[in-house]
């Protein structure tokens, strides 16, 4: 029997809330770029090429998470969707 507080609505929270992360982690990314081509207008040499080194390293960790959070947005939105069919037939 379904629980009387089923919410597909939390679960569109669920989505909103990964979607906004994801967003969040690319803004850092773009962020940390620009960050880094600010620093080589003044400063160009192998600690520059080093310091390179680091933000691509911290952007693959940013981004590295993207294909699981996206795929955790494909499998709510389908859980979600089996709710909402689980509670139309359940709760009429």
């Amino acid at each position: 029997m379904a629980k009387s507080g089923a919410n597909p609505e939390a679960m569109d929270k669920m989505i909103q809330t990964l979607t906004k992360f994801i967003e969040v982690q690319n803004s850092v990314v773009e962020t940390l770029n620009s960050n880094y081509q600010e620093v080589g207008d003044e400063w160009d040499d192998k600690k520059y090429e080093e310091l390179g080194e680091v933000i691509n390293q911290a952007s693959a960790a940013i981004k590295g998470s993207y294909a699981t959070l996206s795929t955790s947005i494909t499998k709510i939105q389908l859980l979600k969707s089996i709710m909402e069919d689980y509670l139309s037939q359940h709760m009429s």
